[in-house]
C-alpha cells in the first residue's frame, strides 16, 4: 500500500496535474490540489432537505455543497459545467456511491442552479481540487465524525443522503397521480386550457426535476400564472413539460427563445394543446 501512495504522489509532482475519468480510487487516500477529473454531475431533489447526510449534516439545499465517493468531509472543490463555462466552489458534505450511477458527484440543487443544469438534469463537469483535508482527520469509512457545532461524536450514515422512503414515496406518487396524460396544469396540479404558442424550456421524466426548474423560472421573472406543465406521453411513461407563455404568433414565441437563451437556457418554440 505504502508503495502505491508513494506511486501516485510521484506521478502528481511530475505530471504537475492529473486528470482522472470518475473512478473509484480508493477511500484512504489523501489528495493534493492538484487532482481534476472529469465526469457527470447531477443533483439532489427538494424532498431530501432537512436529511442526514453519511458524515451527519443536515442537508441543506440553498448550499453550495456536494458529495463524492473519495475526499473526505470539508473538501472543497471547484466544479465547472463543461457545457457553459459556469463555475462554482463546492464544500464536500455527504458519500456516495456515484460511480456505481455512472457519475462523478452530486451537488446541492442551489450548486446546480448556478451552473445552469438545472433544465438538464446533468451536465458534464470539471472537477478540481482546491483545500484537500488529511485523511488523518476525519475517518473517511463513516463510523464517526466530529459535529463541529457540538464538539460530540456523532454516529454517522453508512450510506449517503437518502429520502424518507415511505413519506417522500407516498408524497412524489399522490402528487404525479394528478396530472393526466395529454392535458396542461399549473406546478400545483390545477387542470389549465392555455392557447397559441408556448415557449418549452424542458421535458423531464421527474415532476420533482420539472418543479425545480419552475423555481428557475420565476427567478428568471416569469410569473407563476404563464408556467405550465403539460403531460406527454413516451415509451418510458409521461414526460412532462414546462412551458411559458401565451403567444398569438410563433415570432412572439420565437423572441422569447431568444431571451431565455440570453439567460443561459435553451428553448424552443411549441403548441399549446388547445391551440
Amino acid at each position: 500500500m505504502k508503495k502505491l501512495i508513494a506511486s501516485a504522489f510521484l506521478i502528481l509532482v511530475q505530471g504537475g496535474l492529473m486528470v482522472t475519468k470518475a473512478q473509484n480510487s480508493g477511500y484512504g487516500s489523501s489528495y493534493g490540489n492538484n487532482v481534476v477529473e472529469e465526469g457527470i454531475a447531477k443533483y439532489y431533489g427538494k424532498n431530501l432537505t432537512g436529511n442526514l447526510t453519511s458524515y451527519g449534516e443536515r442537508y441543506d439545499d440553498a448550499q453550495l455543497t456536494a458529495s463524492h465517493s473519495k475526499y473526505p468531509l470539508n473538501t472543497v472543490l471547484r466544479v465547472t459545467n463543461l457545457e457553459n463555462n459556469r463555475t462554482i466552489d463546492v464544500r464536500v458534505n455527504d458519500y456516495c456511491r456515484c460511480e456505481e450511477e455512472g457519475k462523478l458527484l452530486n451537488l446541492s440543487r442551489e450548486a446546480a442552479s448556478r451552473l445552469g443544469m438545472i433544465a438538464s438534469g446533468k451536465a458534464q463537469v470539471r472537477v478540481e481540487v482546491l483545500n484537500a483535508r488529511p485523511a488523518s482527520q476525519v475517518n473517511i469509512y463513516r463510523d464517526y465524525d466530529i459535529a463541529a457545532s457540538t464538539q460530540d461524536r456523532v454516529p454517522v450514515q453508512p450510506t449517503s443522503l437518502m429520502p424518507q422512503a415511505s413519506v417522500a414515496a407516498t408524497a412524489s406518487s399522490s402528487y404525479s397521480t394528478a396530472f393526466s396524460e395529454d392535458r396542461t396544469y399549473d406546478i400545483n396540479g390545477t387542470v389549465k386550457s392555455p392557447r397559441g404558442f408556448a415557449v418549452q424550456v424542458t421535458a423531464l421524466t421527474s415532476l420533482n426535476k420539472i418543479h425545480d426548474m419552475y423555481d428557475e423560472l420565476v427567478k428568471l421573472g416569469l410569473s407563476p400564472e404563464e408556467i405550465f406543465v403539460q403531460v406527454g406521453q413516451k415509451e418510458m411513461g409521461k414526460v412532462y413539460r414546462i412551458l411559458f407563455g401565451e403567444f398569438h404568433t410563433k415570432e412572439s414565441a420565437s423572441e422569447r427563445v431568444m431571451w431565455l437563451q440570453e439567460r443561459g437556457y435553451r428553448g424552443l418554440v411549441r403548441t399549446h394543446y388547445n391551440y
